[in-house]
């Protein structure tokens, strides 16, 4: 037994203690690599890993232990640096075929020492010396060689006999350290002090939705993503970030794709490598003025140096409603009628007609909701993407394909993207990147008849909900029924031929030079437009109905709209390293322009349903009307980035913003951001301290700075003129056309601001195997643009526009924890996140009314020192259970008059006798206190598994009308309704729903707003379930495939919450609504 090595100074320093009895050398060899961190290369055709040997040692370095292992055999080894190679003489041998050599370096030409050389498909390998070279004996001369090193691109290459293999390897920058995207560039993830929140493309390849921002729910800390819908293509979240950040202006983040404004939902998500979600000033900052709740980067995928490679994922499904409310049957609608009316309505023969279907055209028994919501609908997607280049150019080219059939006739979304991403070197210095993306889109739903008074889908849902099932949409002579109020019904609004169809063509294009003078001196210049092109055609039929009756007349609007936005950015990035210093400035300048002009027209009276364009309609009553906007907005911007020695960490940005929206004195705004971190890690004392070696990455960061919100309308300090009756006059004996002002507009207008403070802490243990992260904020926004209550009208004598005043805060935590391990062919992550956000309004300002309960606010929802969006109303005691009862209970009579058995008892908190508005009180909050998810997945010999988790908690929710009442304007009953009433042989003081009773559209006594409707809109829910298998590449291999995986995916298949029975926790409706679908597909990938 022999070793040689390069370096053997580590291996020196390393000591082993080892008491192995008995034990075969493949498990003394294993104990050795625990202990030891090297890692074996050896051919177990040639080194016998059954042999049982006795081993103790106690302290001594590796050499001496591998002598006694190896002792009496032909088992040779050298070691280099971590790296033991073991062979034998026959080894070398039988593997005299093939001699290779070669040299490996870097992209600077220096050598990479101890990089891994193996022949692939065996354990015959090598590794590279001092100088970067290396030798090996291979099988054959068809032999593939694998060259591989920690931070470096693994890359293979085919022998060539007699040729030497000169390898130059390319930094992998993941490998490397992880780079998270921020603000005009991009920063190592351990240096970052601002608080992001960050997803790859891996984490999105898990998820089938169609819209990107459901993907994101429950993946990201303090950002909260609410569905109330799931019409396609209007199923998109709503992103709140930190919180609810306005109650003037819109409370939405600024989405940038690519650097430009854009839609999270136009994309392809294929298409994206990267979305960082900014939620601090610090991070956030760099967008001033349009910064304040949050911003969304979102970086699509860029060529890359190789060969061409095409990826394919293709999936189909179906997609059904999460929940449907279950209605009552006809009959036991009739029967609870008569009960409700205390007299008999419905007779006991028609009853019994309904109840066993003997005259189905006369005495039905329809569902209407079941059968319109209660279908499936197809849901299909294709992604094509084509990758490649060389060192001048890159390319990325892709192209997708959504469709989306709803849960109604004649309801579906189909979406086509495009993208070209090219990157090209036109000299040594100088890259041209080329961004081009373009979507087309059309969303068509069904809508109702003319003459109605609602239309579109909601007319569907809530007169779906509102029809009890005793009218038959089609009679026996083919014709449609009367419906409750000589309309027809639902169903057969769906054959009316209606539509409402809305069309976009979106191209997004961005051209960026980028120059480097001088090396760490980056000069970019960037030019953007976009343009959007929308038409929205709705068209009403004149359907007939039977006996000849003619709903309408037709109608059909028809309004296109043209937004075209440009861009200009001028950068200049510098970074310098020195000693241990580190240091980056970025400044820029900005100019953005958008502007939009409408026209659209209308007509009544259509002679056919198939011609159904404007020219075809009559003269009488058309209209037109036209429209635009424009707004600009230019600013200039730097950020200054510090680090010493990768331990102490300082940022600073600052942005001014111009904007039009604004008047002449205010137009200006600053945004300054200032931020610091410490990595206690990277400290000498921390690594030499063995307690703390489990300890990867400890950092301590704090921040703070303004960001603006500029979300309002254009001109809103400008003063406007109202047109129409009231406004003429007679002059001269002629009556003459006047115009006057009707409403107060404050020329001092100016900026919303939101100061934030952060502060937090980014742990990583035992080889970044546990990481968990926590952070604390509060944001205070302030000058709100807010548009006072009525009541000022009153006062002034003219309405009020928006002005500056209010404020409102929010604060919370956010904890984040990770886990990843691998134990033999097994591998697994857990990631979960849960935030705390209280939400609290400071004032109103001019808003600040006193309400006859002493709240301070607005009278509806928002008061101070409470939530926004919080529910106003009384508080109940259960119900009266006899009529006696209600002349015992304080007096009621001022809110709900002629109480009787079986109605609501609203308290008297005030304790002055009587309930009245003063009694009003705080009955909860729409805006969740608790959000969180928690991500699962597993990976074993091709198989993976993912499951993702999210919910709420402490929040409320509310269900009125044809959703929440029985019998509203003489509407349908809910099972749940009828189960759950007070009944008068009850003792139940605290019944589910009262006493029933017919309502007329202004509800009854027990609708009044209160506690007994509000409702724990909490919910843990199931967002996806995936199970995939991939190929193994033996068998991809043999028809040129590189990766074929199957995979199986549900999205909403299950959730708890205490909610009403079949109404989805996130809704919060009247009945005009669209369920959340629960969607069930099959899909592959495919690489070549």
């Amino acid at each position: 037994m022999s070793f040689v090595h390069a370096t053997d100074s580590f291996a020196q320093k390393v000591e082993i203690s080892i008491d192995a009895q008995n034990q075969t050398v493949e498990k003394v060899l294993k104990e050795i690599e625990k202990q030891s961190g090297f890692g074996f290369f050896f051919n177990n055709k040639h080194v016998n890993l059954k042999r049982v040997v006795s081993v103790s040692v106690d302290k001594s370095n590796i050499f001496k232990v591998l002598d006694e292992i190896f002792e009496g055999t032909d088992v040779k080894y050298s070691v280099l640096d971590k790296k033991i190679i073991l062979s034998t003489e026959m080894t070398s041998k039988q593997q005299q075929a093939v001699k290779i050599s070669g040299k490996v370096v870097d992209v600077n030409g220096e050598p990479v020492i101890g990089a891994s050389i193996v022949e692939k498909g065996t354990t015959n390998g090598t590794v590279t010396n001092l100088q970067g070279d290396f030798s090996l004996s291979v099988s054959s001369d068809k032999a593939v060689i694998e060259i591989s090193y920690i931070g470096y691109q693994p890359q293979e290459l085919k022998v060539i006999a007699g040729k030497p293999l000169n390898v130059t390897m390319k930094e992998d920058a993941q490998a490397l350290e992880e780079v998270v995207v921020v603000g005009y560039g991009s920063q190592k993830k351990v240096n970052v002090i601002g608080s992001i929140a960050a997803v790859d493309s891996k984490k999105l390849e898990s998820r089938t939705a169609p819209s990107v921002s459901n993907m994101l729910t429950g993946q990201l800390s303090g950002v909260t993503i609410t569905q109330s819908s799931g019409n396609p293509g209007q199923d998109q979240g709503t992103i709140r970030v930190r919180g609810v950040g306005s109650f003037g202006a819109t409370p939405d983040p600024l989405v940038l794709v690519d650097g430009l404004p854009g839609s999270l939902n136009d994309l392809n998500p294929a298409d994206i490598e990267s979305i960082s979600i900014l939620k601090d000033a610090s991070s956030a900052a760099i967008y001033g003025s349009r910064a304040a709740n949050g911003v969304v980067l979102v970086k699509t995928k860029g060529g890359q140096k190789g060969k061409v490679t095409v990826s394919y994922n293709g999936y189909v499904g179906f997609n059904q409603a999460t929940e449907l409310p279950e209605m009552c049957d006809s009959w036991e609608y009739a029967e609870l009628y008569n009960k409700a009316m205390g007299k008999e309505v419905y007779s006991a023969e028609e009853i019994q007609k309904y109840k066993d279907g003997s005259d189905p055209y006369n005495y039905p028994n329809e569902h209407y909701l079941d059968k319109l919501l209660g279908n499936k609908g197809l849901q299909t997607g294709h992604e094509l993407t084509v990758n490649g280049g060389n060192d001048k150019t890159q390319y990325m080219v892709s192209f997708g394909y959504v469709k989306q059939n709803g849960l109604m006739e004649h309801n579906h979304y189909d979406r086509y993207n495009g993208r070209v991403n090219l990157t090209t070197e036109l000299a040594k210095n100088l890259t041209l990147t080329t961004r081009l993306g373009g979507v087309v889109s059309k969303r068509s739903e069904p809508s109702t008849p003319g003459g109605m008074d609602s239309a579109g889908f909601k007319a569907f849902s809530s007169n779906a909900l509102r029809f009890p099932g005793l009218w038959a949409t089609k009679l026996e002579d083919g014709s449609y029924g009367l419906g409750p109020k000589v309309l027809g019904t639902p169903l057969a609004w769906l054959d009316s031929g209606s539509f409402y169809d809305e069309n976009f063509d979106k191209f997004r294009s961005n051209v960026e030079l980028a120059f480097t003078p001088v090396k760490g001196l980056t000069l970019k210049a960037i030019g953007g437009y976009n343009y959007t092109g929308q038409q929205i055609r709705h068209y009403r039929s004149a359907m007939e109905i039977t006996g000849g009756k003619k709903l309408g007349p037709s109608s059909l609007s028809d309004t296109m709209y043209k937004t075209v936005y440009k861009t200009f950015q001028a950068l200049a990035d510098y970074n310098v390293k020195f000693s241990k210093n580190d240091l980056s400035v970025l400044v820029g300048y900005t100019w953005e322009d958008e502007s939009q002009r409408t026209v659209g027209g209308s007509r009544l009276n259509f002679p056919s349903d198939e011609v159904p364009y404007l020219n075809a309609g009559g003269a009488d009553g058309q209209t037109n009307s036209g429209g635009g906007y424009d707004w600009a907005i230019m600013s200039v911007f730097g950020r200054l980035t510090y680090n010493y020695d990768q331990r102490y960490l300082f940022e600073t940005t600052m942005r001014y913003d111009g904007s039009s929206r604004f008047p002449t004195d205010n137009k200006f705004g600053f945004f300054p951001s200032v931020a610091v971190g410490w990595r206690l890690s990277e400290e000498q004392f921390f690594k030499e301290a063995e307690s703390l070696s489990f300890i990867d990455n400890l950092k301590l960061k704090a921040s703070y700075g303004i960001l603006g919100n500029n979300n309002i309308g254009n001109y809103p300090y400008q003063s406007t003129y109202a047109l129409g009756k009231a406004m003429n006059y007679v002059f001269g004996g002629v009556y003459t056309q006047g115009a006057a002002v009707t409403t107060y507009v404050d020329p001092t207008l100016k900026w919303e601001k939101t100061r934030t403070t952060d502060v937090g802490i980014e742990t990583a243990f035992w080889n970044n195997k546990l990481t968990f992260n926590a952070a604390y904020f509060y944001r205070k926004t302030t000058d709100i643009l807010y548009k006072p209550s009525a009541s000022y009208s009153s006062i002034f004598g003219l309405g009020l526009s928006q002005v500056n005043t209010g404020s409102l805060e929010n604060k919370g935590w956010e904890f984040e924890i990770g886990h990843q391990n691998k134990i033999g062919e097994f591998s697994y992550h857990v990631n979960g996140n849960f935030s705390i956000i209280k939400n609290k309004v400071i004032s109103l300002g001019v808003g600040d009314v006193e309400q006859k309960s002493g709240m301070i606010g607005n009278g509806s929802d928002l008061f101070l020192g409470y939530p926004m969006n919080m529910f106003y109303g009384y508080k109940t005691d259960g119900v009266f259970l006899t009529d006696d009862e209600v002349k015992e209970w304080h007096d009621q009579s001022k809110i709900a008059p002629n109480s009787k058995a079986g109605d609501l008892r609203y308290v008297d908190i005030s304790g002055d006798g009587k309930v009245d508005e003063s009694d009003k009180t705080y009955l909860g909050s729409k805006i969740p206190q608790y959000t969180f998810g928690l991500g699962l997945g597993a990976e074993y010999k091709g198989f993976d598994f993912n499951i993702l988790l999210q919910g709420v908690a402490k929040v409320k929710g509310r269900l009125t009308n044809y959703a929440g009442y029985a019998f509203f304007q003489e509407g349908n009953i809910q099972k749940w309704q009828a189960e759950e009433t007070w009944t008068n042989n009850q003792s139940n003081r605290y019944p589910k729903y009262p006493r029933l009773e017919v309502m007329s559209n202004a509800g009854s006594n027990n609708t009044l707003g209160s506690d007994f409707w509000i409702l724990d809109a909490s919910y843990l829910k199931v967002r996806n379930i995936q199970l995939g298998y991939t190929l193994p590449k033996r068998i991809t291999q043999k028809f040129g495939s590189s990766n074929l995986r199957f995979y199986i995916s549900l999205d909403n298949p299950f959730s708890i919450s205490g909610y009403r029975k079949g109404w989805d926790p996130e809704i919060n409706t009247d009945g005009s609504y669209y369920p959340i679908l629960s969607t069930y597909t099959f899909g592959l990938t495919l690489k070549f």
